[in-house]
């Protein structure tokens, strides 16, 4: 009986197969691993320029607005003929409701009415809460 010194045709075709499912089930979750990185920064940005910017109004006894335009949210804040603005392109898989308000108002000192904002994502099927108190302007986030 010959001895064999490399692979049978079977072999090869097998083991190509099973490498090629691997690497295109790998490709396909990292595209989606990447969608939701990049949520879940899009909302902690979010929270983040919230606050900062209902603080900054506070400290400078100034006012405020959030804008929620269909492709961004714009943070506008403004002193002494300074403007000073922040937005983000909102990620396609994410959509964002304001409830009837496209601009939410932060009044001078830092205080503001109540509101809701619903943010629904198309990856997790998940539907976000961020509730803002009145007058302290302290945001809560919850899901479903």
């Amino acid at each position: 009986m010959p001895v064999r010194k490399a692979f049978t045709l079977l072999e090869t075709v097998v083991s190509l197969t099973i490498f090629c499912s691997l690497t295109i089930f790998s490709i396909y979750n990292l595209k989606d691993y990447q969608a939701r990185v990049e949520e879940r920064q899009y909302l902690q940005w979010f929270k983040d320029s919230f606050k900062s910017t209902f603080n900054y109004c506070y400290l400078h006894n100034t006012g405020g607005r959030m804008v929620f335009d269909k492709e961004r949210i714009i943070f506008h804040t403004s002193k002494d003929d300074k403007t000073k603005t922040q937005s983000k392109k909102i990620p396609k898989t994410l959509k964002i409701t304001s409830g009837s308000r496209a601009n939410y108002t932060i009044n001078n000192g830092g205080e503001a009415t109540a509101a809701t904002i619903i943010v629904e994502s198309k990856l997790s099927h998940q539907k976000i809460f961020y509730k803002i108190q009145m007058n302290w302007g302290e945001i809560i986030e919850t899901t479903s």
